[in-house]
């Protein structure tokens, strides 16, 4: 049997953690002094690690900690953390405070090891179907999502077919349309675009879509909100590699000035998430 954090840590005391589990995305803008964000790894870490406290878990595989560059906490941040990240924290206290920063990543990562659970060896022939038979057995937890402040998207067909099939754009003759609902004349060998892949593809789409408007735009402040929005995607990029939970919703609309279809792509975040924070 697997053992959650609090299981294996208990629900009190400061942990230490490479600071690898941290955000390196930009932090979202301050409101008040309009200043350009650091990162949460910049901002909450020092010499390659951070110190943690667990607060409660939300979720199954989810938690929200406070986390900061000092183990006393001073200026803590908020943030989610999933059991993966957790099976690197060590407990703060005596066997560690005299020891080199080095050195407590190394016995962190060794720490890890011995706490993941086992991975079953497979063959070649086995690789591609065993991912699938473990996560039909152990589905993710489905969380309510909200749509967010500027949260929908326009993007061209054209876009979108690139974000769809970004290493060969042009070898892909089918509209988004067909691609998405599965009804593109395919050859034997032309395999249908799974729902992760395409979830992955709109948020690709997204980032790319507002990235294209930060490079035209000379207002700082649309400028830094801009940065913010494309930070936020990113955030729910790793999210949903993570959850697999469905984040975007696409729908076809048409565009006057443009003449042509395009697509509003809308992204959620995860209610319970934000409702606990």
């Amino acid at each position: 049997m697997v053992r959650t954090f609090f299981q294996r840590f208990g629900t009190h005391g400061i942990c230490v953690l490479p600071s690898d589990v941290l955000s390196n995305d930009l932090l979202r803008i301050d409101p008040e002094t309009h200043t350009m964000p650091t990162t949460l790894r910049k901002q909450a870490s020092a010499l390659g690690l951070c110190y943690a406290q667990v607060l409660y878990s939300f979720a199954d595989g989810l938690y929200w900690a406070q986390v900061a560059s000092t183990p006393d906490l001073v200026d803590a941040q908020r943030v989610q953390l999933t059991e993966e990240q957790l099976y690197h924290a060590l407990p703060w206290d005596v066997r560690l405070q005299d020891r080199e920063a080095d050195t407590i990543r190394d016995l962190i990562f060794a720490h890890a090891q011995t706490v993941r659970p086992v991975q079953r060896k497979t063959t070649p022939e086995q690789a591609d179907i065993a991912p699938i038979a473990i996560a039909a057995l152990t589905p993710a937890p489905v969380l309510p999502l909200e749509p967010v402040a500027d949260a929908t998207v326009e993007v061209s067909t054209s876009e979108l077919r690139e974000a769809l099939d970004p290493h060969s754009p042009n070898e892909t003759s089918e509209s988004p349309f067909e691609l998405i609902t599965g009804k593109a004349k395919r050859s034997p060998l032309r395999q249908r675009i799974g729902s992760f892949s395409m979830q992955q593809a709109f948020l690709r789409a997204m980032i790319d879509a507002l990235m294209a408007q930060l490079y035209q735009v000379q207002d700082h402040l649309v400028a830094l909100s801009l940065k913010a929005r494309c930070a936020l995607l990113a955030q729910m990029q790793r999210w949903h590699r993570a959850s697999g939970q469905r984040v975007v919703n696409a729908v076809a609309v048409w565009n006057d000035e443009r003449q042509a279809v395009v697509w509003q792509l809308t992204v959620g975040v995860p209610l319970a998430a934000y409702a606990a924070a």
